[in-house]
């Protein structure tokens, strides 16, 4: 059988951990047990307890790691079988972690999976998007129709729709002070802040200047922008209308109601990946799927399917230039798989 030891574990993990996180909150963690297996949890430190009282975005962050995970060990002919901890809420395994998943490597040699050439390509960007070619619209729209987990919204109809919709959904959870007091903590405002170049959200991934980011730290983590907000300034204050009318579509990413998050995340970094494919960026509207109105009225208009909820809605296109991203470095990602 095919093993992996620390030094390669710390390789892996790096590479696993380009997969995408609730505000790049990096939560996943990885071990080896003393039969060789690699084992994955949760780092609850970086669980966000008022954006997910529930930890659902910190599973989801978890799965797509291990979706990346799983594709580092294929692109290196090692094949694995995966045992979902999530449901089990297994929080004795060491003090502040929770254990989310177990993987047994195989002996059978696995296929690098197509999908992982694209893992370092992928990026979110905040920002207008560049202009979409009629064949890029033509090859999203033949995936979407194909995929059984994604509703294409597109046409200036719907994309106002969605756009109009975010905007007053981003205001109602932005009226959250203590929201916005844990938004803050994970923004880095400022490149002088310890974390900027490791992880949250820094001015580069915010499409940001210096200035524009100090401003907006100063707003939102204080009592001014509820005296905006009631001057009637809080819709301009959050309003991302104009900016998401200039993608191409907007993907409404549903997955059964009862499925793991592991397993909904495994499916969320496929995904993000398959449009990658087509040159596309993309940008969460998260807050689309945590509102229950909000989805609901998504629900209706795009015809979800019964029994299936939604995860997580992205306006995507093409975007003008890269956005770096900023990862914890190996070493912090891997801990000794000995329990305290």
């Amino acid at each position: 059988m095919k093993r992996v030891d620390a030094a390669m574990l710390a390789v892996l993990a790096a590479e696993a951990n380009l997969a995408p996180s609730v505000h790049n909150t990096q939560p996943a963690r990885w071990a080896l047990d003393e039969e060789g297996r690699v084992l994955l949890a949760a780092d609850l430190s970086r669980h966000l307890s008022v954006g997910d009282p529930t930890s659902r975005d910190m599973g989801l962050s978890c799965g797509a790691a291990l979706e990346g995970m799983a594709m580092a060990l294929a692109a290196r002919g090692i094949g694995v079988t995966i045992d979902d901890l999530w449901t089990r809420n297994l929080l004795d395994w060491r003090p502040g972690y929770r254990l989310a998943a177990r993987l047994q490597l195989t002996g059978e040699d696995a296929v690098r999976p197509a999908l992982s050439e694209w893992t370092a390509r992928r990026f979110t960007w905040r920002a207008r998007f560049s202009p979409t070619s009629p064949e890029q619209i033509k090859r999203l729209e033949h995936w979407a129709v194909q995929a059984v987990d994604v509703r294409l919204a597109y046409g200036r109809k719907d994309l106002a729709f969605v756009a109009s919709l975010n905007d007053r959904s981003s205001l109602a959870t932005m009226r959250e002070r203590a929201f916005r007091d844990e938004l803050v903590r994970w923004m880095r405002l400022s490149p002088r802040h310890p974390a900027y170049s490791t992880d949250g959200l820094n001015l580069a991934a915010l499409q940001m200047g210096r200035l524009e980011g100090a401003l907006a730290g100063h707003l939102l983590a204080s009592p001014l922008f509820d005296i905006a907000d009631r001057l009637g300034l809080g819709q301009a204050l959050v309003a991302e209308l104009e900016k998401t009318m200039t993608a191409a579509a907007c993907l409404l990413f549903h997955r059964p109601e009862n499925e793991s998050p592991i397993v909904s995340g495994q499916a969320f970094y496929r995904f993000w990946l398959s449009f990658t494919r087509f040159g596309f960026a993309g940008w969460p509207m998260a807050v689309l799927a945590d509102l229950p109105s909000a989805a609901q009225a998504l629900r209706e208009r795009f015809a979800l399917p019964p029994g299936h909820r939604l995860i997580n809605v992205l306006r995507v296109g093409p975007a003008p230039s890269t956005v770096p991203k900023y990862r914890l470095p190996a070493g912090d990602l891997v801990l000794d798989g000995k329990p305290a």
